[in-house]
């Protein structure tokens, strides 16, 4: 279903549309696939925009923004791209999403002319010797208030923490940036840590206003790691423990939607994830098997109370069928029956006829 009129986002058939339906200028949203959801909440606006479900099981989120969203974005099979809240798109970025993996962008981001975003090379790239696949696509996790200069690419395994700055034409895959850091370069390197940026555009400014933001004394960009900050590993996996498109929803608006400063931290010296963070990754993705076995035994039972009720029908047919077979048995013999006595009756009656003719 091809979309370019929001109205059309009510009459959805087997996908699904949550939220106020965005406003769309010069843009569509088309749906191939099955059980996708969309969501966006108030004030989304699509300006030079294509949207695409190619196949089947992904959500799209797209928080309410005070600018116009500019992407292009392809989704395929149990893809989740999320989208936070007030992100910056000064030209048209491009999201590609493939082998049910995910991106994730925090809010207040800024993102500059032709920004790509892919999670897979997408072609298949061997070992000679071992033949065993090198390229396994990986998902992407972008952190709140990150600038990415004009014309970078983010590829496939990069997690990127809130504060930090890409450089224009960059390139990164497999790269975890640390917070108020700034990466530039093919491939990109780390240019200076301890930085933050700031929004204002300095295009127009003369010598007095230079001057005057020579220093900006306000920490609120200086990120830290906290009881608030998230795990980029944890996250991905606890999507990939979701069982469905509904149950992605559940979690992005339980751990997604926030202004929690510093939930997207990643410190310059963490390079994996914790014992104890792991062992709470373990107890979620324990607690993710259990729901999920307890489901399928629900299920189960269901289907044997089904099965016996079915073989319960099935019994009584059997039985109906005995009977209708006694039945049409005992009116078969009764048919002999009466047509003997009938042919007996006509040999009477013509035994007779002829005996008063000769008399």
């Amino acid at each position: 279903m091809n979309i370019t009129n929001k109205n059309q986002l009510l009459e959805l058939k087997n996908n699904k549309f949550i939220g106020k339906p965005p406003e769309l200028i010069n843009s569509s949203i088309n749906f191939t696939g099955e059980n996708n959801i969309l969501v966006c909440e108030e004030n989304v606006v699509l300006k030079n925009s294509r949207i695409d479900f190619n196949l089947n099981n992904s959500i799209l989120y797209l928080s309410s923004n005070s600018y116009e969203y500019l992407m292009n974005i392809s989704l395929h099979n149990n893809n989740v791209c999320f989208i936070g809240k007030n992100n910056y798109f000064n030209g048209l970025t491009t999201i590609v999403l493939s082998e049910e993996k995910n991106l994730t962008v925090g809010s207040d981001c800024l993102l500059s002319y032709n920004v790509i975003f892919r999670v897979a090379d997408p072609h298949l790239i061997y070992d000679t010797k071992t033949k065993k696949r090198l390229n396994y696509t990986k998902s992407i996790h972008i952190g709140d208030h990150v600038w990415i200069g004009q014309n970078a690419k983010i590829f496939k395994g990069c997690d990127i923490g809130s504060g930090s700055i890409i450089g224009a034409g960059s390139i990164l895959t497999n790269k975890k940036i640390p917070s108020n850091t700034a990466y530039a370069g093919n491939p990109a390197k780390l240019i200076k840590k301890n930085v933050f940026w700031q929004g204002y555009s300095v295009h127009g400014w003369d010598s007095k206003k230079t001057v005057s933001m020579a220093k900006y004394s306000i920490d609120e960009f200086n990120y830290a790691k906290n009881e608030e900050t998230l795990n980029f590993e944890l996250i991905e996996d606890s999507l990939n423990a979701c069982d469905s498109p509904e149950d992605v929803l559940k979690y992005i608006e339980n751990n997604l939607i926030g202004d929690s400063k510093n939930r997207f931290f990643i410190n310059e010296n963490k390079t994996s994830v914790s014992p104890e963070e792991k062992l709470e990754q373990n107890k979620k993705y324990m607690e993710n098997l259990e729901n999920k076995l307890s489901k399928n035994m629900e299920e189960i039972v269901e289907i044997k109370a089904e099965l016996k009720e079915i073989k319960q029908i099935i019994t009584t047919l059997k039985t109906s069928n005995e009977k209708i077979k006694e039945e049409n048995k005992y009116l078969k013999q009764s048919n002999i029956r009466l047509s003997k006595q009938l042919k007996n009756l006509e040999k009477n009656k013509i035994e007779r006829m002829k005996n008063f003719f000769i008399k």
